[in-house]
């Protein structure tokens, strides 16, 4: 016996079009009590004769069924696809972009980069309190909206002025003659001794000490620069970054950054250096050569120099071997942060991931090593963990920040975070390191600045 039409379960499919004014009920009656209560009142419609038209004449994606014997609708289906349309709510007082969020947002993005930067230098998230507190200024310009010189397009400038920025916390080791810098032969640390007390102004004394010992140093790093050719864009920009380091007046910084090329066997080594800066000088000499890979006539200048300090011959050696260990390491770790920044923000590749990834690898690897390492990421190819990188166990933690940082430059949302933060778990355990510690210090530091920040904003 056949069934009877009545009690057949098969059903009717209800179409897009149809349903509209289901949809608009929905949400008037939603407001009170929500639209399961009244969903036997809303499937009543769908029965009606304008609803039928409507499905002859051609309406053909189904979006529910109806069963024909109770006329009410499979709202399993009709909860996957209208629903969401019916309960997304917008404030009518809110600005369609708020403003104050957005200027967040853009602070973010310079704290992830000057993040990265800090963290570059060598001196480990210990440096980041000290660097916000000297960038303050830069913050609250961004804040009003002003356009500043940022790491993903006007690197160079923006490496000048980061460089002096932590000139007094941490000089960057990518730059030669930092030891010399971090025995305070910069004004950017003010006033020193008992003077500090009384006044932020160095003393005439601290004033030519910079000034004579700067001079020496700038002359070597150019020495040793146009020994085997002209100076590059590197070169210049490392230039520009150590004479901004030390801090000195602008007139003074000018006149020693446009100084020509002196021969070493010129140098006058005048008044008393300290034997912890001579050793500086010479490391610095050595690391200015082996950036790019040593040239005899870059090794001459440093030989020459080191004769002029009265370094023994031995000493001169071990000096080399410790600066070709670093750099050795340094290699490494710019690898590392390289393919971490490159795994973590895959799916902004291209984009800001490949950004990222080839200005950090400009800050971490060494010249020699710098083409090689980031031939692959031009190339677009996919990174794989395999446990690759060996690093030192200061290194680890370092490419972990970074590359967290990285992942905050877009201010990612919370669920985009809880991907990156699994992204980011991954990498530490390729390293072998806990990335929770790592995160912790970006993110306490990224919440200080943000949270000083938005406190003038809370108001009404």
């Amino acid at each position: 016996m056949a069934p009877d039409a009545e009690s057949s379960p098969q059903s009717e499919p209800v179409t897009a079009p149809e349903v509209v004014s289901v949809v608009v009920l929905s949400l008037l009656l939603s407001v009170e009590t929500g639209w399961r209560e009244h969903a036997p009142s809303i499937a009543a419609m769908i029965g009606t004769t304008p609803w039928t038209r409507m499905r002859r004449n051609g309406c053909a994606a189904s979006i529910g069924r109806i069963d024909p014997r109770t006329r009410l609708v499979s709202w399993a289906n009709f909860s996957a696809t209208v629903l969401p349309m019916t309960m997304t709510t917008t404030d009518a007082y809110a600005p369609a972009v708020d403003p104050k969020t957005l200027a967040l947002g853009q602070l973010l993005t310079t704290l992830a980069e000057d993040a990265i930067f800090g963290m570059s230098c060598g001196g480990g998230p210990n440096v980041l309190e000290g660097l916000g507190k000297r960038r303050s200024d830069a913050y609250s310009a961004v804040l009003a909206g002003h356009r500043l010189n940022t790491m993903s397009s006007e690197f160079d400038p923006w490496v000048v002025e980061m460089t002096r920025v932590m000139a007094p916390i941490f000089a960057p080791a990518w730059m030669p003659m930092s030891e010399v810098i971090r025995e305070k032969v910069t004004l950017e640390i003010g006033a020193r001794g008992l003077r500090s007390i009384f006044s932020s102004k160095p003393s005439d004394k601290d004033v030519q000490r910079v000034k004579r010992l700067g001079t020496l140093a700038m002359r070597v790093m150019r020495a040793i620069f146009l020994a085997d050719g002209p100076a590059d864009v590197e070169e210049s920009r490392t230039l520009a970054a150590f004479s901004a380091s030390l801090g000195l007046p602008e007139p003074d910084a000018q006149a020693l950054l446009n100084e020509g090329p002196i021969p070493v066997e010129q140098f006058d080594v005048y008044g008393d250096i300290e034997p912890a800066v001579a050793r500086a000088f010479v490391r610095g000499a050595w690391l200015a050569a082996a950036w790019d890979q040593i040239d005899p006539r870059e090794e001459h200048v440093v030989r020459v120099l080191a004769n002029k300090l009265a370094i023994p011959a031995m000493d001169l050696e071990v000096y080399r071997n410790d600066v070709v260990e670093r750099i050795e390491a340094r290699h490494v770790a710019g690898l590392a942060a390289i393919d971490a920044i490159r795994f973590i923000l895959s799916d902004r590749i291209p984009g800001h991931g490949v950004t990222l990834a080839e200005t950090t690898g400009t800050l971490l690897l060494p010249r020699r090593f710098r083409d090689e390492a980031l031939a692959p990421l031009r190339a677009g190819a996919a990174v794989t963990l395999a446990k690759r990188y060996h690093l030192a166990s200061e290194d680890r933690p370092t490419v972990l920040a970074i590359a967290w940082a990285a992942a905050m430059y877009e201010d990612p949302s919370v669920a985009r975070r809880a991907l990156l933060l699994a992204r980011h778990d991954r990498v530490a355990q390729d390293i072998g390191e806990d990335g929770a510690k790592s995160r912790r210090a970006i993110e306490e530091w990224l919440g200080d600045v943000l949270a000083a920040a938005a406190a003038p904003m809370s108001g009404a």
